[in-house]
C-alpha cells in the first residue's frame, strides 16, 4: 500500500486500507487523545449531534502525509519536510472553529473573453486555457488550487470529458459545519446557471462536480458530482450543435437583475407542493442534462407548456403557437416562423411520448421543416438544431413569463392566465405585452436576450 503509485498518491479508509489496521496502535491512540484534548468540539460531554471525533482527521492528516512524500517523492521519514506540513496542518484544523468549503463545477462550452476569470456576486468563472494536450492537468490544477488533492475524489475514474472552451464555477462558504455547507453551495451554482441560461442562448453543460474542504487535512474530503447525462461527450447532439456562452465583467449586473427580477416573479407560496413555472424552470435546466435528443425535446416541450399553456386542457398546441408567436416574434423571427416551427417538433414530441411510431425517412423530413435547420447538415446534426430551436424557444418564453410577472402591474402573474389570450387578439394589447417584458430586460441592460441567437 506504501509507497504507492505516483500517478495516484492519494489513499483513501476503507477503500485501500481499513481504518482497524491503524486504530488499534499506541500512537493512534495517543494522538487520538491530545486532538480531544485540544478543543471543547471534541469534547465526550457535547450531544453527539454537535460533537466531533478526531478520527476524521488522523486518518486525513495519514493520507495528506503519504500523498505529500509520493509527490514530492522523498522518503518515506517522520521527520522531513512532509511530515512537518502534514502536522502543522493538522493542528490548523484541529483548531480551526470553521471550514471553508468550495464547490467546483466544471462547465462545458464556457469561457471568457480574454481568458482570465471572472468574479460574480456568489461565483467565480475561471476558464480552461490550455492546448489539447494539457487540457486535463489545466483543468485538475485550477480544481486542485481551490480544493487541495482534489483529484483524489475521482478514485481512478476520472471523467474524461473533452468539449472545448471549458471552465470551473467556483463558490466558497465557511462554518463550522463543513459538511452542511456543500449542498447550498451547489444549489448556488446551479442558479447561477439557471439565470447564464436565460441570459445567453448556450449548450454549456454541467460535466462534474468537485466538493470539499479547501484545507488539506479536514474531515470533508473531496467527493465527485457526477451529473445525470455525464456531459456532452462526441455522440452527444450538444456536441454537434455546441453554442459556446462566453462571459463578461459587463454581465455581472445583467445575472444579478435578472436574479432580482427572478426573485420578485416567483414569490413565496406556502404550502405549495409544486408550480407549473417552477416545473418549467426545472425541466428547461434537465434538458442540459439529457441523454440523447429524444429526451431533449421531451423535458423542453414540458418545460414549454409549463410556461406558456396555462390551466386550460384543451387545444394545448394551438395555444402553445399562438402565444409563443404572438409573444416572442421578432424581425429576425417573425411570428409565422415560430407558429410554424412549435407545430412541426410538437408533431415530433406528440409521436414520442403518446405511444406514436414515426419512421426515420418521415422524422428526417420533418426535423427539415424547422427554419433554424440549415440546408445541407448531416441527419444528426440537424436534429441537434431542432432540439436548440426548441431550446432557445422555451428560454425566451421562461424570460417573458419573470419579466412580466415581476413587472409593477404583474400583467401576467406566474400563478394565473386569465385574460391573457384576450388581450393576444388585441391589437394594442398584444403590443403591450411584447413591449413590457422587452423593456424589464433593457432595465438591466440585457434586451439582446430577447432576441434569438444569430448563428
Amino acid at each position: 500500500m506504501v509507497p504507492p503509485p505516483a500517478f495516484h498518491p492519494y489513499l483513501e479508509v476503507g477503500r485501500d486500507y481499513f481504518g482497524s489496521s491503524v486504530m488499534p496502535l499506541a500512537e493512534y491512540r495517543a494522538l487520538e487523545v491530545a486532538i480531544a484534548a485540544s478543543h471543547p468540539r471534541f469534547d465526550a460531554g457535547r450531544p453527539l449531534r454537535e460533537r466531533e471525533f478526531p478520527g476524521g482527521l488522523i486518518f486525513s492528516f495519514l493520507e495528506t502525509f503519504i500523498a505529500q512524500l509520493t509527490r514530492a517523492q522523498e522518503e518515506f521519514s517522520p521527520d522531513g519536510p512532509a511530515a512537518e506540513q502534514s502536522l502543522r496542518d493538522l493542528i490548523q484544523a484541529v483548531r480551526a472553529d470553521t471550514h471553508e468549503v468550495a464547490c467546483c463545477r466544471v462547465m462545458s462550452h464556457m469561457t471568457t473573453p480574454d481568458g482570465k476569470p471572472v468574479e460574480f456576486t456568489n461565483v467565480q468563472v475561471q476558464p480552461v486555457v490550455a492546448q489539447a494536450a494539457e487540457h486535463e492537468s489545466e483543468l485538475q490544477r485550477i480544481i486542485s488550487t481551490v480544493i487541495p488533492g482534489a483529484t483524489s475524489a475521482y478514485g481512478r475514474d476520472r471523467p474524461n470529458v473533452y468539449a472545448p472552451p471549458e471552465s470551473v464555477i467556483i463558490a466558497r462558504d465557511s462554518g463550522a459545519k463543513p459538511f452542511d455547507l456543500a449542498q447550498p453551495l451547489s444549489h448556488q451554482i446551479e442558479r447561477f446557471m439557471l439565470l447564464v441560461r436565460l441570459l445567453k442562448p448556450g449548450t454549456s453543460e454541467s460535466v462534474a462536480e468537485v466538493q470539499g474542504a479547501t484545507h488539506t487535512v479536514r474531515e470533508f474530503k473531496p467527493t465527485v458530482l457526477r451529473f445525470r447525462g455525464a456531459g456532452p461527450g462526441f455522440g452527444s447532439p450538444t456536441q454537434l450543435a455546441a453554442r459556446v456562452i462566453t462571459l463578461g465583467s459587463d454581465d455581472v449586473s445583467r445575472v444579478d437583475g435578472l436574479g432580482r427580477l427572478l426573485t420578485a416573479a416567483e414569490q413565496p407560496r406556502t404550502g405549495m407542493a409544486f408550480t407549473s413555472f417552477g416545473m418549467a424552470l426545472q425541466k428547461f435546466l434537465l434538458s442540459f442534462h439529457a441523454y440523447g435528443w429524444s429526451e431533449q425535446i421531451v423535458d423542453l416541450a414540458t418545460a414549454f407548456e409549463a410556461a406558456l399553456s396555462g390551466k386550460e386542457k384543451d387545444d394545448v398546441t394551438l395555444r402553445l403557437k399562438i402565444r409563443a408567436s404572438t409573444l416572442l416574434s421578432t424581425h429576425l423571427d417573425p411570428p409565422e416562423q415560430i407558429f410554424k416551427d412549435v407545430g412541426v417538433i410538437y408533431g415530433i414530441r406528440s409521436a414520442l411520448v403518446h405511444g406514436g411510431a414515426m419512421t426515420e425517412k418521415t422524422l428526417l423530413k420533418e426535423i427539415r421543416k424547422v427554419s433554424t435547420v440549415p440546408d445541407g447538415l448531416p441527419d444528426g446534426s440537424a436534429i441537434a438544431h431542432v432540439v436548440e430551436r426548441l431550446r432557445d424557444l422555451v428560454r425566451r418564453s421562461l424570460l417573458a413569463r419573470v419579466c412580466l410577472a415581476a413587472s409593477a402591474t404583474s400583467s401576467w402573474p406566474l400563478d394565473a392566465d386569465t385574460g391573457v389570450d384576450a388581450a393576444m387578439v388585441d391589437d394594442h394589447s398584444r403590443k403591450v405585452l411584447r413591449e413590457a417584458w422587452r423593456e424589464a430586460l433593457t432595465g438591466i441592460d440585457a434586451v439582446a436576450s430577447a432576441d434569438p441567437p444569430l448563428t
